[in-house]
């Protein structure tokens, strides 16, 4: 029986894939170097300091983040959305009784800010970022952080993401992974990692449920 959905934030509830690599694009440009795009989209799911350290280890990272930072912060209302039924899915889970969290390697003022500015803050009760836990995603604790806080168990928790790196943490937390179609990548990770449950739009969730 599933108690528990627990939610990565890019790419699963919002669509910030475009205003992503147009920030690694400005901050690449900033700094004189050439950027990959296929580099930056499988940097999906990292932490941001990790890939900005590695990427950028000849340069003053708080100085690159800021650039970053500040190029996201001018555009995200604008330019970021929640994917379709993704506010009607929260709400019938919440009439269920099931309980919801978020998992997400964002830091952890943007990812508030952002599920307020989203109107989807009231659905979670427990929100797990980059700043709240030592090791990151794909490694398990944070999603066992989010299910102990939840006090929930890991079989009865599906973890919902668009990334590798969320399906090796649901694997690895002995979670059950289930996998956002709408990537362009999700067939092959669908098929990398056997997952079971692919869904082609949110309100898949309810039927497996």
């Amino acid at each position: 029986m599933i108690t528990t959905v627990i939610f990565d934030f890019d790419g699963t509830l919002a669509d910030t894939n475009q205003l992503v690599i147009n920030s690694f694009k400005h901050t690449y440009n900033e700094f004189c170097m050439e950027c990959d795009e296929e580099h930056v989209l499988s940097t999906f799911g990292e932490p941001l300091m990790e890939t900005m350290n590695r990427d950028f280890s000849g340069h003053n990272i708080e100085e690159v983040l800021k650039c970053y930072r500040d190029y996201q912060l001018k555009r995200f209302n604008d330019e970021v959305y929640l994917y379709d039924n993704v506010l009607e899915t929260l709400k019938s889970l919440q009439e269920k009784n099931i309980k919801m969290a978020i998992v997400t390697s964002r830091m952890k003022q943007s990812t508030l800010d952002a599920i307020k500015y989203l109107n989807i803050d009231s659905y979670f009760d427990v929100v797990v970022t980059a700043d709240d836990t030592v090791n990151h995603k794909p490694h398990k604790e944070p999603l066992l952080k989010a299910i102990n806080e939840l006090n929930s168990s890991a079989s009865e928790t599906y973890y919902v993401g668009d990334s590798k790196f969320d399906m090796e943490c649901a694997i690895n937390a002995k979670a059950i992974p289930v996998l956002v179609g709408w990537q362009k990548n999700s067939d092959e990770l669908a098929k990398k990692y056997e997952v079971k449950y692919v869904l082609k739009n949110m309100l898949d969730l309810i039927k497996i449920i």
